[in-house]
């Protein structure tokens, strides 16, 4: 990538980052009283742009829906290359390829499941796959559809659906961010393969799955090798701590796995794996040339959303708002 393309872009992607919310703004979006007036809050801010459809409490759904589509189609505009956006585009199109085969496999209508933010319209993937027509789609995808229908056939598991088309995803977002030599996008896949191979251990141990399955799931090309993950097999969490504690992203891992050990929620887990990878992004401040400031806006603005649901779930579910704190992450700004 030739970094002097991106000197407008990025002065662009400055100014949408002054939008952000800040932690101020969430801390008064977490005192407010209801949804209703959390909607209320976010109306008077870019959020205001993501209204349309929405006619109660119940449709934050929609809300966020609608400003993740906002930010990709603002940022596809912004970007002179779009591999920058399809590197964190692409876990969309695994959504769809997964949720068409499970339309199919279950029969059953998942059409409003849909993440229509992908690299390929899923219009156009699922017109592709009820014509049994691979060609339209890339070679990738083409691949990972025959594995998963293949296995399929073999095995009538539909639990390895999403197996295998996790493996497939993390292949091919290793090879789209080696292909780009961005330091920034190749240690921000190593590092996110790594906290996904520990969180399929935790969960597999949970499920008392069998090795095989152990082995099938975890994935390749982290900076833990993958004989390591696999030898925690009949490990203890603290024997995991261990284990892992002189990798490059030890400090959060191992808040992640004592989080996990007191809760058994995998979602206390994830909550330090989100914190380490912002925190990673937080370097593309400092940079004045390159896509890297692009690439960190749209995780940030998806960290952005995520908090923003958290929020939302808890305030129907009457949470109050010493517990939402607990659950939301680390911000950009």
């Amino acid at each position: 990538m030739d970094r002097m393309e991106f000197i407008h872009s990025i002065t662009r992607t400055k100014v949408l980052e002054t939008k952000l919310l800040s932690r101020a703004k969430i801390d008064r979006i977490i005192d407010a009283k209801d949804v209703d007036d959390v909607l209320k809050a976010l109306n008077e801010t870019e959020y205001s742009n993501s209204f349309s459809g929405v006619s109660g409490a119940n449709d934050y759904e929609v809300i966020l829906s609608n400003e993740l589509k906002r930010v990709y189609n603002l940022m596809r505009e912004v970007s002179p290359d779009p591999r920058v956006v399809d590197l964190l585009a692409l876990k969309y199109d695994y959504h769809n390829l997964k949720v068409l085969v499970k339309e199919t496999e279950y029969d059953k209508d998942f059409s409003d499941l849909y993440v229509p933010v992908a690299t390929i319209d899923p219009k156009e993937l699922r017109q592709a796959y009820i014509e049994q027509d691979f060609e339209q789609i890339p070679q990738e995808f083409q691949n990972a559809l025959e594995a998963v229908l293949k296995d399929l056939q073999e095995t009538k598991d539909p639990q390895r659906i999403d197996l295998i088309f996790d493996k497939y995803y993390f292949s091919h977002l290793y090879n789209m961010a080696l292909a780009t030599k961005v330091d920034l996008f190749i240690n921000y896949v190593r590092d996110l393969i790594d906290f996904t191979n520990i969180k399929s251990a935790i969960r597999l141990k949970k499920q008392n799955k069998d090795f095989k399955f152990y082995d099938d799931a975890i994935l390749e090309n982290g900076n833990i090798d993958k004989e390591d993950i696999l030898s925690t097999f009949n490990d203890s969490i603290d024997d995991m701590i261990n284990k892992f504690k002189n990798t490059k992203i030890s400090t959060n891992l191992i808040m992640g796995l004592d989080s996990y050990k007191e809760t058994e929620r995998l979602t206390d887990f994830e909550k330090y794996m989100d914190d380490y990878l912002m925190e990673l992004n937080k370097e593309s401040k400092l940079i004045n040339f390159g896509p890297e400031p692009i690439f960190s806006y749209i995780v940030a603005k998806e960290a952005e959303i995520k908090t923003l649901r958290i929020i939302l779930v808890a305030k129907l579910n009457n949470l109050s708002p010493e517990v939402i704190r607990e659950r939301v992450r680390e911000l950009y700004v």
